[in-house]
């Protein structure tokens, strides 16, 4: 049975990471969840009673949504969209193809054009008991040549909304845009934001090599390199380990710096660091300057990135306090692996500093079908405890799989994903669970259209005597999609929020394809649930149920 006392493998006092890792783990491996050691689901959470879920809808959007749906069930459509849209607005222009739009993909997965438009969408929302996540998902349309490819990446991979940079303006511009979502967003809700709309990412891809090789400096400390996290996480270096290792790495040191270095990194002041203690060490300004980069075998950046590197932490440190004095919850999107290590870095910074007093502002993501996520997510977790802030996060299956699989068989090196969608499944439970557990640390949002895992954390949320409303849990769905376990958990008083996208039609047609993809890839699961429910709920009111 999960229990709150198991909360004592993260505490202050130096505990090998693999142990406390070892002990999280046990939770969801050793004792699998069944009705004799977890909650049973509240009799009234039930996904399938048309009549409540779809109260707050009117026919006319029920009818809408249903033929959204259908239409995503024909390949040939979904396929050739973008095509199709294009020679719309040659053929009949913009102004019919954008009411076409309005009124059927658009009106169904976005929100509204701008900050005025949406707020009917949030107000019906809010009376369902269902918070908002703005976001405004306008993109830039550059044509594949103009795009400056990342390392190892084709232009024509660059989806999912990793931002095309153009120039330092674009990112001012990108930052004003989210600072009116900030304002746009209701007390207590939260905004989404992505670091690659913030900076240039070959600059954020260039800070996640030098952190990363950083982090292997930590691993050479006392033998070979290795990248098996196991091999180095529960290491504690003593001082003279430490001396030979940073000698042997080629590090051009004085005795009296090497000294003055592991003292910084020995915070507790026992004669010993960890990995912990090493990663914590590290400031964005570390990477150009600090004592831990004289060794990089990697260009170091350039006066002009380093220019970027300040200009992107300015604009995100405007967005964090902004979003601290609204009390709106800032939420830092994931992205590409060769990205992610410098998001990570950059976000753990923020929540050093906004995450304080039992405030929870900044919120980093996790995608699950990653095979490092728990390491991650564990590490973080007891940065987090030693340094007295609030671990946040939103957890997600993922979003980049094929092209992060691409990469790793074009650049031979291990896939970083999970070998099945089952793994990733039992990935993203074991995470759930482990967070409710350190429930005392962690605010975190189950970002989830699964409602098995959605069904999990429920009873384990029972088990362990959280609160539904103000327990640190939120549940999160796209706006459009997952009616039927939103509004459901929004009727039981649970913490659920719509990810609402919102901006000018033309430039959030990227989205919406995403979307039409991603319902047509569904449609034998939640999707095909989903327009089956809708399908009930019309008979219904028409008098044929």
């Amino acid at each position: 049975m999960l229990r709150a006392s198991a909360s004592v493998a993260l505490r202050r006092s130096r505990v090998p990471a693999a142990r406390y890792m070892s002990a999280a783990t046990t939770v969801s491996t050793t004792t699998p969840l069944t009705t004799e050691n977890a909650a049973v689901v509240p009799s009234t959470l039930s996904f399938t009673q048309t009549e409540r879920i779809f109260a707050a809808k009117s026919t006319a959007e029920l009818v809408r949504a249903y033929a959204v749906f259908q239409t995503c069930q024909i390949p040939f459509l979904v396929r050739h969209s973008q095509a199709m849209i294009n020679v719309s607005y040659k053929v009949v222009g913009s102004t019919i193809t954008d009411w076409a739009l309005k009124h059927t993909f658009f009106g169904h997965f976005c929100a509204g054009e701008n900050a005025e438009d949406i707020q009917p969408a949030l107000k019906r929302l809010e009376s369902a008991g269902i918070g908002a996540i703005l976001d405004y998902a306008a993109e830039a349309d550059v044509e594949a040549e103009k795009k400056t490819p990342l390392d190892g990446v084709s232009s024509n991979e660059l989806q999912a909304r990793t931002y095309d940079y153009e120039d330092e303006a674009m990112c001012d511009a990108n930052m004003r845009i989210a600072l009116q979502a900030i304002q746009d967003a209701p007390a207590n809700g939260f905004t989404a934001i992505k670091c690659t709309a913030m900076g240039k990412p070959e600059l954020l891809q260039r800070m996640s090599s030098i952190l990363v090789e950083t982090q292997l400096l930590f691993h050479s400390l006392d033998g070979p390199v290795s990248r098996a996290k196991e091999s180095y996480v529960d290491r504690l270096v003593d001082y003279p380990t430490f001396k030979t290792g940073i000698q042997s790495a080629g590090a051009s040191f004085t005795e009296e710096e090497l000294d003055s270095l592991f003292r910084a990194l020995d915070v507790e002041q026992d004669g010993v660091i960890d990995y912990i203690d090493w990663v914590s060490y590290l400031n964005t300004m570390d990477l150009t300057m600090g004592p831990l980069t004289r060794f990089l075998k990697v260009d170091p950046l350039t006066p002009e990135e380093i220019q970027q590197v300040s200009q992107m932490m300015s604009r995100l440190e405007t967005l964090a306090a902004a979003a601290d004095a609204a009390k709106v919850k800032l939420m830092i999107d994931a992205e590409q692996t060769y990205m992610q290590v410098a998001i990570d870095h950059v976000v753990l910074n923020l929540q050093r500093r906004y995450n304080t007093d039992g405030r929870d502002t900044i919120y980093n993501t996790f995608q699950c079908y990653l095979k490092d996520s728990t390491d991650r997510v564990l590490i973080d977790l007891e940065r987090a405890e030693r340094e007295k802030f609030q671990f946040a996060c939103k957890l997600v299956r993922g979003a980049y799989m094929i092209q992060e699989r691409k990469r790793a068989l074009d650049l031979e090196y291990a896939d970083p994903i999970h070998p099945s969608l089952e793994a990733t499944h039992a990935n993203y439970n074991s995470l759930v669970e482990l967070l409710l557990v350190h429930n005392h640390r962690a605010s975190f949002m189950v970002a989830s259209h699964n409602e098995d895992s959605v069904k999990k954390t429920v009873a384990n949320m029972d088990a362990l005597k959280i609160p539904r409303h103000g327990g640190g849990v939120y549940f999160g769905q796209l706006l459009g999609m997952c009616d039927h376990v939103s509004y459901t958990l929004g009727a039981e008083k649970y913490q659920v929020f719509k990810y609402v996208p919102y901006g000018p039609v033309d430039e959030v047609l990227p989205y919406l394809i995403r979307r039409a993809q991603e319902n047509s890839g569904m449609m034998k699961g939640g999707a095909a649930k989903e327009l089956g429910l809708l399908a009930t709920e019309l008979k219904r009111r028409v008098g044929f149920a």
